[in-house]
């Protein structure tokens, strides 16, 4: 195989950021795409230059010209999509969070087992240069032996007047798609799976989260919603139209934020220890192309400390990565920072391990963890107590 085909089974909001990757690989063709929105697939079409397109997922699975897909769908359909795919001969990158039950996860490690196919969990952040230089970093030796992870995590506005499509959040908030948790499940994948890149396996967690109606608290802000879809261009998400909800009092009276949160964990096999901290407030303004969020890492070391200062936006004014070690420190600003270019490097690692035949992070079993580990969180907040990642099976 000299190039890799791939189709795109859902195209909303993230497949923006996920075409970025193909649009100019030289080994690899985006051939077809598949969404049950007639009018966003027609859109598409269009706006990428897609012939093939289909309604239903399970025709573009029997096209023998699809080498590959990459689901990018509501979580609670991850499973069977990618199970189907796997057994109809394609390889499968899935957007995170894995599945929505340790049941379906084992599904997914099993099909990929039993066909042979590969298949990886997306999670972005771990391919964001300035992620990867910190690990480079540490794994170097630069500060030391490892002693701890601080995670930093702010959810803001964008300012007066910030739209974002219903459409984009609308299944978040829903617990039957998005699996419950938009901030631990959802969002928490990527801070939990940079807890264990960084520093190894996790053993047992203890937090506590707060369950909060954001129907007020936007509604008080005039923060609105459009009906409109959302698309990227130049690397920036963008609504479609401007046909706007009235803030938040049309949101559902169910909709949920579970932050405040906060979260400890401790690594197995060693005494090493992590934390999270999430806090949301719609007064906070957030700089960002994306959404109104951002985060940063602190990692300390016997000799020294390594921090992250931005992901998803540009909140902090600072370098990238800095490096305190010996009395001395270093500030990293030779790297590209933009949150897009973590999506296109992750999709240039997937279809260059599938044309290599090797296996791309992160595997089912890397998944699954990560899945233990934000479910053993929620279970800890919800039962007051500590909680053990094995627990979760």
């Amino acid at each position: 195989m000299e190039k890799l085909r791939v189709g795109f089974i859902g195209v909303g909001g993230i497949a923006g950021l996920h075409h970025l990757g193909y649009r100019d690989n030289p080994r690899t063709a985006l051939y077809a795409i598949c969404d049950v929105d007639e009018q966003q697939l027609r859109r598409r079409s269009d706006e990428w230059g897609i012939e093939k397109t289909y309604t239903d997922y399970r025709q573009l699975l029997a096209d023998p010209n699809v080498d590959a897909v990459e689901v990018l769908t509501p979580h609670h359909l991850h499973c069977q999509l990618g199970v189907a795919a796997m057994e109809a001969g394609k390889h499968v990158s899935m957007q995170k969070p894995m599945a929505v039950t340790a049941a379906e996860c084992d599904a997914l490690i099993e099909a990929a087992r039993r066909t042979g196919r590969v298949f990886r969990v997306f999670e972005n952040f771990m391919y964001y240069p300035p992620m990867r230089r910190a690990k480079e970093l540490l794994d170097s030796g630069a500060i030391g032996e490892p002693l701890s992870i601080r995670i930093k995590v702010v959810q803001g506005s964008m300012g007066p007047g910030w739209q974002v499509p219903f459409r984009r959040w609308g299944w978040r908030f829903d617990p039957a798609q998005s699996g419950h948790g938009r901030v631990i499940f959802d969002y928490g994948y990527h801070f939990f799976n940079i807890a264990r890149w960084f520093l190894g396996e996790v053993e047992k967690t203890y937090a506590w989260i707060t369950y909060r109606p954001i129907r007020r608290e936007l509604a008080e802000r005039g923060i609105g919603f459009t009906r409109g879809v959302d698309h990227v261009v130049g690397g920036r998400v963008a609504p479609v139209d401007e046909a706007a909800i009235a803030g938040g009092n049309d949101v559902p009276e169910e909709w949920l934020i579970d932050s405040p949160a906060v979260a400890i964990w401790k690594y197995r096999d060693a005494e090493k220890y992590g934390s999270l901290e999430v806090n949301t407030s719609y007064d906070l303004l957030v700089r960002s192309r994306y959404t109104p969020e951002d985060e940063w890492v602190e990692v300390t070391g016997r000799r020294g400390f390594i921090w992250v200062n931005r992901c998803t936006s540009m909140l902090l004014d600072r370098p990238p990565v800095v490096m305190y070690r010996d009395g001395i420190t270093t500030e990293f600003s030779d790297m590209e920072t933009d949150w897009a270019a973590s999506f296109v490097a992750g999709v240039q690692d997937f279809v260059d391990a599938v044309l290599e035949g090797r296996q791309p992070p992160l595997t089912g079993e890397e998944g699954k963890a990560v899945f233990q580990f934000c479910r053993a969180v929620q279970l800890s907040a919800r039962e007051g107590r500590e909680v053990r990642l094995a627990e979760i099976c």
